[in-house]
């Protein structure tokens, strides 16, 4: 699929046309996701190309290299968002500032080690593993309700 975006001052609201000579399922789907809440799709970028990226595909955002970086099932996209900025304005509820350097999707979350005192750790459903920071601890047992 070709992806192009044109700047032009004269729209004031985005505007997407997609050309095709059938309508698929992929299309539909695209459509689907992007008449449903385009406002929470996120831009994100790999290997040159532009992707639309549904939240509920990532796993975490994170900070790497001064780089803001989305781990999704199927490798990880480069964000032009700020951290606070997703923070401020969570793609969905479940999305929860762990540390410093990472927010996390709640709902692809698989289990938590609570065995180190004073850390969790949290495990995704891809089996990837990562920690709260200490000062967040209290903020996820809150989200958690324990």
């Amino acid at each position: 699929m070709d992806v192009e975006i044109k700047l032009d001052p004269n729209f004031k609201t985005p505007k997407l046309v997609i050309y095709t000579s059938e309508i698929t399922d992929h299309i539909s789907e695209l459509v689907r996701q992007l008449s449903n809440d385009s406002s929470k799709l996120i831009l994100g970028s790999k290997n040159g190309e532009i992707f639309l990226i549904n939240p509920n595909d990532i796993l975490s955002i994170f900070t790497e290299n001064q780089k803001i970086l989305a781990r999704c099932i199927h490798g990880s996209y480069k964000l032009k968002n700020r951290l606070y900025e997703l923070e401020e304005n969570p793609p969905n509820e479940f999305f929860i500032r762990i540390s410093n350097s990472e927010i996390v999707n709640f709902s692809k979350v698989s289990s938590l080690d609570m065995s180190i005192t004073g850390t969790i750790t949290l495990k995704f459903i891809n089996g990837d593993k990562t920690f709260v920071s200490r000062r967040y601890v209290e903020k996820i047992k809150k989200f958690l309700g324990a």
